[in-house]
């Protein structure tokens, strides 16, 4: 059933991409049938071009003929539209599971608007995590060390038996939340570290969210941004 919520939602943002739009193309599981769907709709005439976050969604977006510009050409992005790892009440996001979130994140403050697509499941009361916190390889012990000193689990992430890296050759820690009690606030410590290079928590967050309940679609707007963009 995620799967198949997943297609609906992608399915449905296509309505909110107008002709001639620079758009920012996410990296994950739901963002990938966005991108079908997109690929699709560029072969049957739509003219449209994007910025892709990582080497994966470039590679889709190539094969399926969308035409993509790097982001130092891209004054501003007119929407992003991305996945998302969880959203709690107040519109605060984790994201990274892809392990694409800093380019996700650059991508992010480049756009004049930014639409996430979510299943029910990617909604919480509070963020529990896990947060992807990138690191560079060489400081991953002493980070590791900061955070054990700190009482905070955390796993290296794994490709098999081997550290996953990312696109831009770093490593991956997932931390677990349920020991912080202020995220933003945790966030900020963490990227004061030497060594980190990023973390999971958008400061960006959406101004909408395109999620599922019962085979309906709904957009939710942020409760507090209302930029006046062109969505709704």
């Amino acid at each position: 059933m995620q799967e198949h919520d997943k297609q609906l939602i992608a399915e449905a943002a296509l309505a909110y991409i107008k002709p001639n739009m620079t758009l920012g193309l996410g990296t994950g599981s739901t963002t990938r049938y966005f991108i079908e769907v997109l690929g699709k709709a560029v072969a049957g005439g739509l003219k449209i071009e994007a910025v892709a976050t990582s080497v994966e969604t470039e590679r889709q977006a190539k094969q399926l003929g969308i035409p993509l510009r790097e982001l130092a050409e891209v004054a501003q992005l007119d929407l992003v539209i991305d996945g998302i790892d969880q959203i709690d009440d107040h519109f605060q996001v984790i994201k990274g599971g892809g392990g694409a979130l800093f380019r996700e994140k650059i991508v992010a403050l480049q756009g004049r608007e930014v639409l996430y697509l979510a299943d029910r499941s990617k909604f919480v009361r509070r963020l529990t995590g896990p947060l992807p916190v990138e690191v560079e390889p060489f400081a991953r012990s002493s980070i590791e060390q900061l955070l054990q000193d700190k009482g905070i689990s955390y796993t290296l992430r794994k490709t098999g038996e081997t550290p996953f890296v990312t696109d831009g050759g770093h490593s991956i820690l997932d931390v677990v939340l349920d020991r912080v009690p202020d995220v933003a606030h945790f966030v900020r410590e963490l990227k004061s570290w030497h060594g980190v290079v990023e973390t999971g928590y958008f400061e960006r967050q959406p101004d909408h969210v395109l999620t599922i309940e019962h085979e309906n679609v709904k957009l939710l707007a942020h409760p507090v941004l209302r930029n006046g963009g062109g969505l709704v």
